[in-house]
């Protein structure tokens, strides 16, 4: 039985990452004889539809089953629609996680655990409905940090590497990142339309798509968004806003802020509109939609 882990590493000493479309890497598996294939995650930087592209990429392989922490909705539909189970909840190590599975004390889930674009967030502190919901690890709750490193450049933007950097100031990430000097966040292509797996049928090829679509569409909405947001941004009018019932004080608002506009205060986010520069960087990164620009 071949299957696909998502994991820290790339071998079997490694330890099963929460994330789906964003884990750093996965680990294709052979349970009869534990032989194994292992590499990087292509989407992990994806502006949108990493869980799409991942479950794609599941399907090329010709796994029949996903082992992982969480999984969206996206990323669930897209596997479902190849035939591929997918089994949440999934912690600890790569071996343990194999073994459990091949005892048969794991089995797929009906439906997604997670909603969508959760790997994008801080796990640890992000809303109800982000928790595990069955698997080996039922209320197992993991920190998903943006990790260190903060890189300097020319503009004010995500970079194109494992995280944010480059920008007219400063961007904070998993790794150094290309700033286009642009002056407004930058977002990776939309994933262009690909064909289904060998074997599959014209109504999941059609799945697939609609899928993508609508993946496409969020980005554009986002873009139009920034838009109407830069223009207003001329007048000198808009600033980021914090709704306080809804903040949690993650800080994930403070770390991705390339102004420093945004301070933690009695546990709450708060942001000096003198300083925002309406970047909309922190309304796209809080978990709980407390932020939003006005």
């Amino acid at each position: 039985m071949k299957i696909a882990l998502t994991t820290t590493a790339g071998d079997l000493e490694a330890q099963i990452d929460p994330r789906f479309g964003r884990c750093p890497y996965f680990l294709i598996v052979e349970t009869d004889n534990l032989s194994y294939e292992a590499f990087e995650n292509p989407n992990v930087a994806l502006g949108g539809g990493a869980g799409i592209q991942s479950g794609q990429l599941m399907a090329e392989k010709g796994v029949q089953h996903v082992l992982t922490g969480n999984c969206g909705p996206n990323a669930y539909q897209t596997l479902s629609a190849a035939g591929i189970g997918v089994i949440v909840g999934c912690s600890g190590g790569v071996r343990e996680v194999i073994e459990q599975y091949k005892s048969g004390r794991l089995s797929p889930e009906a439906q997604p655990n997670v909603a969508s674009h959760f790997g994008m967030g801080s796990a640890a502190t992000g809303p109800a409905d982000a928790t595990p919901t069955g698997g080996a690890a039922a209320g197992f709750n993991p920190g998903m940090g943006r990790g260190g490193g903060r890189g300097m450049g020319m503009g004010m933007g995500r970079g194109m590497g494992r995280g944010r950097g480059g920008g007219m100031g400063r961007g904070q990430g998993m790794g150094g990142g290309q700033g286009m000097g642009s002056g407004f966040p930058q977002r990776q292509p939309a994933p262009m339309p690909q064909q289904a797996p060998q074997g599959a049928t014209t109504q999941d090829e059609l799945a697939m798509l609609r899928q993508q679509a609508e993946a496409i569409g969020q980005q554009m909405q986002q873009i139009h968004a920034r838009i109407q947001q830069l223009e207003q941004q001329k007048t000198g009018t808009i600033a980021a806003r914090v709704d306080v019932e809804r903040c949690t004080g993650c800080g994930a608002c403070v770390d991705v802020c390339p102004a420093g506009a945004i301070s933690l205060v009695d546990g709450t986010a708060v942001i000096d509109t003198r300083s925002c520069t309406a970047c909309s960087l922190c309304v796209h990164e809080c978990p709980t939609d407390a932020i939003s620009l006005g």
